[in-house]
């Protein structure tokens, strides 16, 4: 049976990225390390796959060693990357999409919900002339659910079967998505922008635009960006359907998706709905990464629960500056006994523009 035939388990896509995993080290040999200096690097160049392979590649007239051929790729995450010895291909990124949350009362629902439905448009999309592709601009402040979302838009793609492509560079991720549709015409496939401004900064809006609307478009694909920053993107970025077709915020977890976070990872609290409620309200405007501290320093770290509140509310609400005198306090220490000063103290990285 395909893989696509059905919608996939997480357990099963586990199982089928591990066997491939422990095939591809186990093929590894002596003289692989001859070729590459470093085990944890990609095994892609010709002189390295030369030394275990058992088929050929036939491109054109030329013929090239490899260990295997597949007509899919495997169901999960990838990027985009490139082969002086092989041009471009597509490396596997471990994604761990068992305990991932769709919290309530938050945007996120709407919009994996809205995706879901876009999956079932294929032939509406098609009568009315359209490409069968979507865009959707993320943002918020940092900690308020961005990246889950974004993962969680990937869980659902790869359980449908599907490809999930995290961009690091958009102009070879265009070519990439141009190969892959090629190459596998039907695949559903989300591609992931994760801080859509540092990526415009690092690689020019020229590129992130022609990957969205340029001439390599592909059929059959969401596109999800996010951002902290929102001011900081171009209007014809922003507002411009067929590139962001849907722009929303994703703001603070609500008190129910608080509840129902800090209830799925700690299983003190699943027990104790009284102790429950007290982190609830204890933690309101906290993001996700404030909830995810207050359950290390609480349950693993064994601090205790007000001197965490408190910490994490100072460091919510006052950025530290260079110029602070040395008796305040931010970050993970604990204060100092008297007469000593901190020595390390944490810094907040200054706000990208």
């Amino acid at each position: 049976m395909s893989r696509q035939a059905r919608e996939l388990t997480p357990k099963e896509i586990d199982e089928w990225h591990r066997a491939a995993d422990a095939e591809a080290a186990a093929s590894r040999s002596r003289d692989d390390r001859r070729y590459t200096g470093n085990d944890d690097e990609a095994f892609d160049e010709q002189s390295a796959v030369a030394s275990r392979a058992s088929m050929w590649s036939k491109t054109g007239p030329a013929y090239f060693p490899t260990e295997d051929t597949t007509d899919e790729l495997f169901p999960g995450q990838y990027t985009v990357e490139y082969s002086h010895g092989r041009g471009i291909y597509f490396r596997r990124k471990p994604i761990n999409i068992d305990r991932l949350l769709i919290l309530p009362d938050s945007t996120t629902e709407e919009i994996v919900e809205g995706i879901e439905l876009f999956w079932e448009k294929k032939e509406t999309f098609h009568e009315l002339g359209f490409l069968w592709k979507r865009g959707v601009l993320l943002y918020g402040p940092p900690g308020g659910g961005k990246t889950s979302t974004l993962q969680l838009i990937a869980k659902k793609i790869i359980m449908r079967g599907g490809i999930s492509v995290y961009v690091k560079d958009p102009k070879m991720t265009a070519e990439g998505l141009e190969v892959l549709r090629r190459i596998e015409p039907d695949r559903p496939i989300v591609v992931l922008l994760e801080d859509l401004d540092s990526i415009t900064e690092k690689h020019g809006e020229h590129d992130v635009l022609a990957m969205l609307d340029g001439e390599l478009q592909i059929d059959n694909v969401v596109f999800i960006a996010t951002t902290n920053y929102p001011e900081s993107l171009e209007d014809r970025l922003v507002n411009r359907p067929s590139r962001f077709d849907i722009v929303r915020q994703i703001g603070m977890p609500s008190p129910d998706a608080r509840r129902l976070y800090l209830s799925t990872m700690s299983k003190r609290l699943r027990k104790d709905e009284t102790e429950l409620e007290r982190w609830v309200e204890a933690s309101h405007d906290f993001s996700i990464a404030h909830l995810k501290e207050m359950i290390i320093a609480v349950e693993a770290l064994e601090q205790d629960f007000d001197d965490v509140v408190d910490r994490l509310n100072k460091m919510r609400d006052d950025t530290p500056s260079s110029e602070d005198d040395y008796d305040r306090e931010f970050g993970f220490a604990p204060t100092p006994p008297a007469g000593r000063s901190n020595q390390i103290r944490e810094v907040a990285r200054p706000r990208h523009r």
